[in-house]
């Protein structure tokens, strides 16, 4: 497998990620009452910026890093 198709399927995987497990945080204080309390809210407005950071950041880097060629920016010793 290329790297880009490597690179893909990776930041594929933690944006589903990303998406499920701070949809559900949403999900579950928005339905459940019981849910709202202070420190609640606090955990749904992160989650919320999270959520966010994964529809603008994530794409965006994916882009960047395919069209750029930098897959192997931390690794590389000719710096």
């Amino acid at each position: 497998m290329s790297v880009a198709a490597t690179l893909t399927a990776a930041y594929l995987f933690i944006f589903l990620l990303c998406m499920v497990g701070n949809g559900l945080v949403c999900l579950i204080v928005l339905k459940n009452r019981r849910m709202r309390t202070v420190t609640n809210l606090f955990i749904l407005n992160l989650a919320v910026s999270d959520l966010l950071v994964g529809v603008f950041c994530i794409p965006t880097t994916l882009v960047d890093n395919l069209i750029t060629g930098k897959t192997h920016q931390y690794t590389d010793t000719n710096m």
